[in-house]
């Protein structure tokens, strides 16, 4: 399995991390892996979406799990493999709010997904979270 994960503190509220996460045609405003993003229907289990990548391509995604204002995860399938990314949102022992941004990419074939497209996502999670708390912080 091919993982990521980065998280950060900030002093924005879980629910105005929630905020930014849960407006999925905003996602591109600060996660630069993303030039457009839409749902097809509210913010709930089941949900399908696209995502327009940065680089262009159009990608399929449907929403796994969803408990606001704590974790979101979505991801699609590639041939022979799964992509999962995940959102969790969640009190800090200092008074902040601690925020992860996660990916997986599992399956017989993640060994060629990750080295094709998991160190591409892996190089961008860092600045997706920064952007993300910048933006929860200026609610």
């Amino acid at each position: 399995m091919w993982k990521s994960e980065f998280s950060a503190e900030t002093t924005a509220s879980p629910d105005a991390v929630w905020q930014v996460l849960a407006d999925v045609d905003g996602w591109p405003s600060w996660n630069p892996g993303y030039s457009a993003a839409h749902l097809d229907g509210p913010l709930d289990r089941g949900c399908i979406g696209s995502l327009m990548l940065a680089r262009g391509d159009t990608r399929p995604f449907t929403v796994y799990e969803v408990d606001p204002p704590t974790f979101l995860s979505y991801g699609g399938h590639v041939p022979g493999g799964r992509q999962l990314f995940w959102n969790r949102i969640e009190a800090a022992a200092n008074g902040q709010t601690r925020v992860t941004l996660g990916h997986t990419i599992e399956g017989p074939l993640w060994p060629l997904w990750g080295y094709l497209f998991g160190r591409v996502i892996r190089g961008y999670l860092p600045t997706a979270l920064k952007q993300l708390v910048a933006k929860a912080e200026g609610l």
